[in-house]
């Protein structure tokens, strides 16, 4: 069993004896643990609704809502802690439907505490296991694999500054380009700090509306809205203790950017609906793909939260400024697209100048798609320039093919998707790549628009 690290771990103690609740929060506090006592079940369980427990310790027997009744409607509200139930009168037939309902495990008093402690121990092990898969569901299909490919000096540099910045405990705050591996980055950066071990969660900011993010944020309590049935625990809460990654964090709301420098400055927050302070312990990793002082500029981002967060950078340079690292992401996302294929795969030196001469405007992202689309199309296990969605690398390094009209007037052939997919990307970046304005101007509906983002690579 990994080592527990008890200042970690929130203990919630649900029981009427006074002395004995007074006695267990003291004891339990005294060996590391966060206590928080409650003197009946109503209570225990509007305190549970509040806040994410790692463990919850439960009297079978007490005046009101008694621990079965509390119990099922803990359990009802959330599965993340667990809950170990006591009582001075055990029954196998009382333990059996503590178990049925949820329980993770049922002691009779008199309690002796090292086996409550042993007990606790144990029972936030496998809390913690639960906390990572619910936070592995929210990343699946994320990543295939979370390596950062390059030789160049540029990403070297990147690199060195990753181990430098994740040794620390500030917020990080990461530039680049769409398609530049910023969440690779940030990943790494998480990798290399002392909460390794934890919980790394994401969340894109601009997915974001101001209906939205509070709850997905914050959490909130039942009733805080027409459709929340029930509490639900925010992703600050999910990646306490760990690493909270927010991407596109220009695109959140300004309404929201001041609860989060409120967050970012006392560590605590409320949850929607609730009137209960959460404290929590998160480092934040940033990352935008804006240059957040021209957006501090249009009044679109707060410039008090823009001084807080860029406190440790790491820009990120784009493909082209790193010709180097083309040829081995090449060969590694050719490898990842044939990791079940037994066959020796080849590309050819035609290719691969084509590859080095491409400007890569989406970036890693663009590359990787290249060379998924050319892996699917090969009919054999060998690359060759004609598999690209660009000019191959004849036409790259050939004179441009001049239709002359006139003395003083020139035509250059271009195909025509280089044309449209040139076209798009100016027009995105007029807009500051918002895809709404974009499929406006463009006057095509936003589904088209995507679609042909991720047939050119240039998806954000």
């Amino acid at each position: 069993m990994p080592e527990i690290v008890r200042n970690d771990t929130k203990v919630l103690v649900v029981e009427d004896d006074k002395s004995l609740r007074e006695l267990l929060q003291m004891e339990l506090a005294r060996s590391g643990y966060k206590v928080t006592a409650t003197a009946s079940g109503e209570e225990g369980l509007a305190v549970y609704r509040e806040e994410i427990f790692n463990v919850v310790l439960l009297d079978v027997r007490m005046p009101g809502m008694d621990g079965i009744e509390t119990l099922k409607l803990m359990r009802a509200e959330s599965t993340i802690p667990e809950v170990i139930m006591f009582t001075g009168h055990g029954t196998i037939e009382t333990a059996v439907e503590c178990i049925k309902h949820g329980a993770y495990d049922y002691l009779t008093k008199p309690i002796k505490l090292d086996e409550l402690e042993m007990l606790i121990d144990k029972a936030c092990d496998k809390n913690r296991l639960r906390l990572e898969n619910i936070n592995l569901k929210l990343e699946i299909n994320r990543f295939g694999n979370h390596q950062i490919i390059g030789r160049s000096q540029p990403i070297l540099k990147v690199l060195e500054t990753v181990q430098r910045w994740g040794a620390t405990d500030e917020h990080v705050l990461i530039a680049g380009e769409s398609g530049t591996g910023k969440e690779l980055i940030a990943r790494a950066v998480h990798d290399a700090s002392r909460r390794s071990s934890k919980s790394f969660v994401t969340v894109n900011c601009g997915r974001f509306d101001a209906n939205t993010a509070e709850s997905e944020l914050f959490g909130h309590m039942q009733g805080a809205f027409t459709s929340a049935n029930k509490s639900r625990a925010g992703l600050f809460e999910l990646a306490d203790t760990g690493t909270l990654f927010m991407d596109e964090i220009s695109e959140m709301p300004l309404d929201v950017q001041v609860k989060l420098l409120r967050i970012l400055e006392t560590s605590t927050f409320k949850r929607m609906g609730g009137n209960h302070d959460i404290r929590v312990n998160v480092r934040f990793v940033f990352a935008s793909n804006k240059i957040l002082a021209d957006c501090v500029s249009r009044g679109e981002f707060r410039e008090d939260l823009y001084h807080r967060i860029n406190l440790l950078p790491i820009p990120v340079p784009p493909l082209r400024q790193r010709p180097e690292d083309i040829v081995p992401l090449a060969w590694y996302f050719i490898q990842q697209c044939n990791e079940n294929d037994s066959r020796s795969w080849e590309i050819t030196n035609d290719a691969m100048a084509s590859l080095c001469a491409y400007q890569w405007p989406g970036n890693v992202r663009e590359l990787r798609n290249t060379m998924r689309r050319a892996c699917i199309l090969a009919n054999e296990p060998i690359i060759t320039p004609d598999l690209f969605p660009f000019a191959p690398q004849k036409a790259a390094y050939s004179p441009a093919v001049n239709i002359t009209r006139t003395e003083n007037a020139s035509f250059t052939a271009s195909p025509l998707w280089a044309v449209e997919r040139e076209h798009i990307q100016k027009v995105l970046e007029l807009v500051d790549q918002n895809k709404s304005q974009a499929a406006k101007l463009l006057e095509i509906d936003r589904k088209t628009l995507y679609s042909k983002l991720e047939r050119y690579g240039l998806e954000a």
